[in-house]
């Protein structure tokens, strides 16, 4: 089999990448070991993202957030307070003149958006339950060969298939990867209080916790709680009533009774990223490049950007007639991408440093923080815009 581009992974942008390369007539291959088209029997199940704004705007330029957009919950406020000081902060959408800061939505709702439009797409093939075994590149190719002993050749590659990414081990990418020491422990909830719109974060001297609104219901929402490795394991070991009790407190019952609404879900936290996202004729996208902790919900936001980025190097190259062949694209891409996700990464470092410290004078300082944020207006809107992903 011959094509323009393989892309090994069909999460969230692996796919996407592959709708929007494959509207512009390129000739695409979609490899995935698992079956991403038939991942979403419930939309309402399943991990939840946080789009921000530039990230809606990607996907309504890729033609699929009419889809989604009914299946999503706008919030158009953040409210983060530190249980361990006496400072928030508050971030409305009208301080930047939007309606909304974003919209939380199930993954397999953005999958279902998507792979329904794939499938209509003749350029693109979609080949699922088969992996990758072996790369092999030459000046003008690059030939991968599936665990069915499938070839495929390809003007270029891309790695979309996580952060234990097959591409990039077998690529001998370079990463830098360390762990946080930390579970995320994750289910959705209804609690007693209504959420309003609003998403919540609490930082506690365990972790952060994360309610997030959702499209089920006013009182229903999403859990996100990242907590220290021996806290959390003892949280899943104990009896659901008393894991409950434990998260009210922790909120300091600022959401009254609170009810799981599905299993909980749990993993291991650890940040990950390539040293470069782009070498010889093979890419990397979303989580394959880059890793961070969950705490502020930009990790899909900065792999949809990935993709904007490289959606638009590799269809400009086509446009002026220099193909695929042009290496510099990708270069090019990987220079543009890791500003930005180096950038996040250290904003995470920070938070989870800065708010796991049991130190005194950095928990005055955490509240100085919050204080000084508040009452000026030209920084504090800065902050909503990088939430919200604008300039």
């Amino acid at each position: 089999m011959q094509n323009n581009i393989s892309i090994v992974g069909g999460g969230v942008t692996g796919a996407l990448l592959a709708l929007n390369l494959g509207r512009s007539g390129l000739d695409v291959s979609l490899i995935d070991r698992g079956e991403p088209s038939k991942a979403y029997p419930n939309l309402y199940q399943g991990r939840t993202t946080s789009l921000n704004l530039a990230s809606i705007e990607s996907l309504r330029q890729s033609g699929i957030w009419d889809s989604i957009q009914p299946h999503s919950k706008a919030f158009n406020e953040i409210y983060v307070w530190d249980a361990e000081g006496s400072s928030s902060i508050r971030f409305h959408s009208s301080d930047i003149n939007r309606k909304e800061l974003g919209v939380i939505v199930h993954n397999n709702v953005i999958l279902e958006a998507i792979f329904k439009k794939l499938i209509d797409i003749p350029t693109v093939k979609i080949i699922e339950n088969e992996g990758l075994t072996d790369i092999s590149t030459s000046t003008d190719k690059i030939v991968l060969t599936t665990d069915a002993e499938k070839t495929i050749i390809s003007e270029i590659l891309i790695g979309a298939d996580g952060s234990l990414s097959k591409v990039r081990s077998i690529s001998k990418m370079p990463v830098r990867t360390w762990s946080y020491h930390q579970i995320a422990i994750v289910s959705s909830v209804e609690t007693e209080k209504p959420f309003n719109n609003t998403a919540f974060q609490i930082f506690t001297d365990t972790g952060p916790i994360a309610f997030l609104p959702t499209v089920s219901g006013s009182n229903e929402g999403s859990l996100i709680w990242s907590t220290d490795e021996v806290y959390g394991k003892n949280l899943l070991s104990i009896e659901e009533d008393d894991f409950l009790e434990e998260l009210r407190l922790k909120t300091e019952n600022r959401f009254g009774k609170i009810k799981l609404k599905e299993k909980i879900n749990s993993f291991p936290l650890h940040q990950l990223h390539a040293k470069r996202f782009a070498q010889g004729r093979v890419a990397l996208v979303g989580d394959s490049a880059h890793t961070i902790h969950p705490l502020a919900g930009q990790g899909l936001n900065l792999g949809i950007s990935d993709v904007t980025e490289l959606t638009h190097l590799i269809l400009k190259a086509q446009r002026y007639g220099n193909g695929l062949s042009d290496l510099n694209i990708l270069q090019a891409y990987s220079k543009r991408r890791q500003p930005d996700s180096y950038k996040m990464i250290g904003l995470m470092e920070a938070f989870k440093r800065g708010f796991g410290s049991e130190s005194l004078w950095i928990k005055v300082g955490r509240n100085f923080a919050f204080n000084f944020a508040n009452k000026t207006e030209p920084l504090k809107q800065r902050l909503i815009k990088e939430a919200a992903g604008i300039t």
